[in-house]
């Protein structure tokens, strides 16, 4: 049994050590070429510093195996003020797919959520993850929307074909279920930004 060297690193992401940082990029590029363009240069990551991402890693011997960025800002919905958390970047090196790491990871971003006074959880997937995500905690709402964006300039996750996936965890947010039946919920990140 080798699991036995498997850390679990984590840290804001601007923080993260440089040889991490690479990797990551190096995955995400792998993972999602097209939000890189041609162009070889690495891209400017952390991009978004305001939402006070932190990177959860899981690391052998300085190789990343997984890694997954947690998000979160205020939101104002319906009138009330939550303290709300994303979950992005979730990418598994390919050579070590199909060995559970990508779930434990995402069980751990959980539970790293509830430690930090949470409010909802909240983030968007393509359909073929749903169940993924459910495994670790979280419940696919077809009726919400999450749009990111600005209020003028709204980036909708339905027009991305995209999934909510969320999770209300405080007392408040449980009170409040209703306000998220059948809703649009709004992350007001920027243009074009959805987490």
């Amino acid at each position: 049994e080798k699991n036995f060297m498997i850390e679990l690193l984590h840290f804001h992401q601007g923080d993260c050590p440089t040889y991490i940082k690479k990797q990551i990029i190096s995955l995400m590029r792998q993972e999602w070429p097209q939000a890189f363009g041609d162009n070889d240069e690495d891209i400017h990551w952390p991009d978004s510093l305001e939402t006070q991402p932190t990177s959860l890693v899981f690391v052998e011997n300085d190789i990343v195996i997984s890694h997954a960025a947690i998000p979160w800002k205020y939101i104002n919905h319906e009138g009330q003020k939550y303290k709300a958390f994303g979950l992005s970047e979730v990418v598994t090196n390919p050579s070590l797919r199909k060995q559970g790491f990508g779930l434990r990871l995402i069980k751990e971003a959980y539970s790293f959520i509830e430690k930090n006074n949470p409010d909802i959880s909240i983030f968007t997937c393509e359909h073929a993850l749903v169940h993924f995500y459910a495994k670790g905690g979280w419940e696919h709402k077809q009726n919400i929307n999450l749009i990111g964006g600005t209020r003028n300039k709204p980036f909708r996750s339905d027009s991305l074909g995209l999934c909510t996936m969320i999770k209300l965890i405080s007392a408040t947010a449980q009170t409040n279920l209703f306000s998220f039946e059948e809703t649009e919920v709004y992350l007001e990140l920027g243009e074009q930004r959805l987490w």
